[in-house]
């Protein structure tokens, strides 16, 4: 694989260059936050409002001395020039850097912008409901965590039971959020997404849907997805992509709600 340059700590390297150090403590504690985004015809879509929850998250995390939201997105588009970029998935990942115990995180935080390639979105995917919750309690809470363990572990148990991705419950018994995607049910012609209080990621799509008060928020429970007629799911890496099953529910792809979501931020993407 030819390596590629990224951006770390305000200079250019080959991505394949060590990056971290082994007392990171992003590494050793996932005490971090991320963003991921989508590269469009060279261009970031978006991006302020990425910007925008990445800082919320290292606001949380106390994360002090980080570059300001100008820096990044200069350097977002100083590795773009550089890569060559046309279609591409691009990560900030920023870290308090390393220190020599959890209540010392040292002195320099650790900020690098990678990327990588802009996969297709599917035509659509199914979905599994599972045992395990989202804690809307946690200080990790509504934040793109590098803490992504748990995530990690629901994803693999959905693949290795024949689903692409599961859908998450709070505390509480409501719905919450995908692995990796917002969740929306069609119900009733209205199109519906758990509110923020379920724990679930504050979505970029999700946000631009309900600015455009295509989507309204509201309490769900896992009794509303058999009065769902369309589900589909965000994210800023695939878009809007139907849903055809729910364990052993299907649902016919793509409805025409879906549809008008799927064009309305392809519209919104490129202006």
């Amino acid at each position: 694989m030819t390596a590629q340059s990224m951006w770390l700590n305000g200079e250019l390297v080959d991505d394949v260059s060590p990056a971290v150090f082994a007392t990171d403590h992003g590494f050793l504690l996932g005490d971090g936050v991320f963003d991921t985004l989508a590269i469009r015809n060279g261009t970031p879509t978006f991006l302020d409002r990425h910007l925008r929850r990445l800082r919320a998250g290292v606001d949380r995390l106390l994360i002090a001395d980080t570059p300001t939201d100008e820096e990044l997105s200069a350097a977002l588009f100083q590795l773009i020039e550089a890569n060559g970029i046309d279609d591409a998935r691009a990560r900030i990942t920023i870290t308090p850097g390393p220190g020599s115990s959890p209540r010392d995180r040292g002195a320099q935080p650790l900020t690098v912008i990678s990327t990588s390639p802009l996969h297709q979105a599917p035509p659509s995917v199914s979905l599994c409901t599972v045992q395990w919750t989202r804690n809307e309690r946690s200080p990790l809470a509504g934040i793109k965590s590098t803490s992504w363990g748990e995530n990690a572990a629901i994803l693999r148990y959905a693949l290795a039971n024949g689903f692409d991705n599961a859908i998450l419950c709070d505390s509480s018994g409501r719905l919450s959020e995908c692995t990796t995607s917002n969740l929306y049910l069609v119900i009733n012609e209205r199109i519906v997404t758990p509110s923020l209080d379920s724990g679930c990621l504050p979505g970029v799509i999700r946000e631009v849907l309900i600015d455009e008060q295509f989507v309204s928020e509201q309490d769900l429970m896992p009794s509303d997805l058999a009065l769902a007629t369309e589900i589909f799911i965000t994210s800023s890496t695939t878009g809007v992509v139907p849903v055809h099953c729910v364990d052993e529910r299907s649902y016919a792809t793509p409805g025409h709600r879906t549809v008008a979501a799927i064009e309305m931020i392809k519209r919104l993407s490129s202006l």
